[in-house]
């Protein structure tokens, strides 16, 4: 069993994966925790598992965006619920220059809990930064229960990077006490009647070959991103990671020029044109891709991202979504599909996630 599941959150990220033998235990990983809101979400996840298996085996916290970390705040702060974590992947103040002390202002709510007694920070790394090893080595991190798991971003050039805007970033995701984030509820996007009804359908081929500007944000860059393999399935997890730092990993894990061979892929950035290049894609086979974001404030998925993946990303893509917005209710329409062969997936209207078993 090797089950991901995107749960609705907000313009972020929250991914819940679950793997297993069949006569064996559930094994759980958690990725992010999306914006504030998303947490009555997760929160009634894990409410619904019996005490003794509210535990993960791994939190990965991708990087220091709020869209990705406001929820793992709100987790941290309920002492209810009784969860465990067997590690938590997160690179912060001092991990960036590998430091071996906070800056000042980093005590803040995720480092605070991350140093209590018993927390296990990077143990997989020795309490070090979790990243690409300098050697070239991809040497996978074997999670209980036989997951392994190979690093592809960030590298230490992308953490180091990152250090002199910490502080601004920090505050933006929350982790300034005195500038907490709302615990807002999610922006409905959805699409109304008329807008599902207007509006020309999009030049698949055009759009794809549109030139677009590559993501500079350092935040973006830091991102933990990684291939999650379990039982002869593969999974490349990006967070908001930058695409030529995967397409250099891919190029090193994968020598003389050849694709690397995936299962699926959930897109860097919530499907950003900035983030999904076709060149990317061209170094992936690949048949499903993962988007979640439901739109707000970033009108993502880009129009431009949506159709690299359709044209460039392998015979009959299938395209998963974990919202129907009106960013991307128009790649449900059957003319598309049948004219540049794909397939689109969304969630029912009472779902409040998208889960695919391999």
């Amino acid at each position: 069993m090797y089950k991901t599941e995107l749960i609705q959150a907000g313009h972020g990220d929250c991914i819940w994966i679950e793997y297993g033998e069949e006569s064996g235990p559930i094994h759980r990983i958690l990725i992010d925790g999306g914006t504030s809101g998303t947490y009555r979400k997760v929160k009634e996840r894990i409410e619904a598992l019996p005490d003794a298996d509210r535990h993960f085996d791994l939190l990965v916290i991708t990087h220091i965006d709020a869209d990705h970390i406001g929820g793992v705040l709100k987790l941290f702060e309920d002492d209810e619920l009784s969860i465990t974590f067997d590690d938590i992947w997160f690179n912060g103040y001092q991990h960036l220059t590998d430091l071996e002390t906070l800056g000042a202002k980093q005590g803040e709510a995720l480092t605070d809990h991350l140093e209590k007694p018993g927390v296990n920070w990077n143990k997989a790394f020795a309490g070090k930064a979790s990243r690409v090893d300098n050697s070239g080595n991809f040497t996978p991190v074997v999670l209980p229960g036989g997951m392994c798991l190979t690093l592809l971003s960030p590298t230490q050039k992308e953490l180091a990077e990152l250090k002199p805007k910490w502080i601004e970033e920090a505050q933006k995701a929350g982790l300034d006490p005195e500038k907490r984030l709302e615990d807002t509820e999610d922006t409905d996007t959805r699409p109304s009647g008329l807008e599902a009804l207007g509006g020309e359908l999009p030049d698949v081929n055009e759009l794809a070959d549109t030139e677009t500007i590559t993501d500079s944000s350092k935040a973006n860059g830091s991102s933990i991103a990684f291939i999650a393999e379990f039982a002869g399935k593969r999974v490349l997890f990006s967070g908001d990671a930058h695409g030529p730092v995967l397409i250099e990993a891919i190029e090193q894990y994968c020598p003389d020029g050849k694709a690397l061979d995936i299962d699926m892929f959930k897109t860097p950035h919530h499907g950003s044109d900035a983030n999904v290049s076709t060149e990317l894609l061209k170094r992936l086979n690949c048949p499903r891709y993962l988007i979640s974001t439901n739109g707000a404030y970033f009108k993502h998925p880009d129009r431009i991202a949506v159709s690299r993946i359709i044209k460039y990303g392998g015979d009959n893509p299938q395209l998963y979504f974990n919202y129907l917005s009106k960013y991307n209710d128009v790649w449900a329409e059957q003319t598309l599909k049948d004219e540049h062969k794909y397939s689109a997936y969304f969630p029912d209207d009472s779902d409040t996630s998208i889960c695919i078993e391999l």
